[in-house]
């Protein structure tokens, strides 16, 4: 994916250099720019949320919602060991309210927990579950939209939705009829 990148970039820049020189060095600074202000935004929307789900876990309301979870982790996910359940748990709420980059580092300790157990169903559910995008409130992409001025940051949420439940409903369906249990 970097060298299709990396091509589009180079060819840009000759066509460019080519039929508007002027311009060339401002759009390379003015997307650099774009880029910072991008990541600085995202690394103070994370960080917001990374320090809640700490306290949200210090406070033991992480322990509240795994009970009041679990039915559904273990019709999703099967027989998991309390530790798995409990970072299954955590995974799913982050994806859920569309906190997919601060679900990761739950997603990674349930993956690494799953693997010691040799629970490769749960595994495979897990990618499955992550990977088509299981959100139904895109808190990121909201703050996202709101810090660039959208005029209407919240119509992403339909379409969300829909999308969610049409991609995850799809991908468990999938996975539990191909990976065996």
């Amino acid at each position: 994916m970097n060298l299709i990148f990396g091509i589009i970039l180079g060819v840009s820049a000759v066509v460019m250099t080519f039929t508007s020189p002027e311009t060339l060095l401002p759009a390379m600074t003015g997307g650099a720019e774009k880029a910072v202000k991008l990541s600085f935004t995202l690394i103070v929307i994370y960080s917001v949320w990374l320090g809640i789900f700490n306290l949200l876990e210090r406070s033991g309301v992480t322990e509240k919602i795994s009970k009041l979870i679990s039915p559904i982790v273990r019709l999703l996910f099967g027989s998991v060991s309390e530790k798995a359940e409990k970072y299954l748990t955590l995974n799913v709420t982050a994806n859920v309210l569309g906190l997919g980059s601060v679900a990761t580092p739950m997603g990674i300790k349930a993956a690494e927990t799953l693997d010691e157990e040799g629970n490769e169903y749960a595994k495979a559910m897990l990618f499955t579950i992550a990977a088509t995008s299981l959100q139904i409130m895109p808190t990121t992409v909201i703050s996202l939209r709101a810090a660039l001025s959208s005029a209407a940051p919240y119509d992403i949420v339909a379409p969300t939705i829909l999308s969610t439940l049409v991609s995850t409903v799809s991908g468990i369906l999938l996975t539990k009829i191909f990976v065996k249990k």
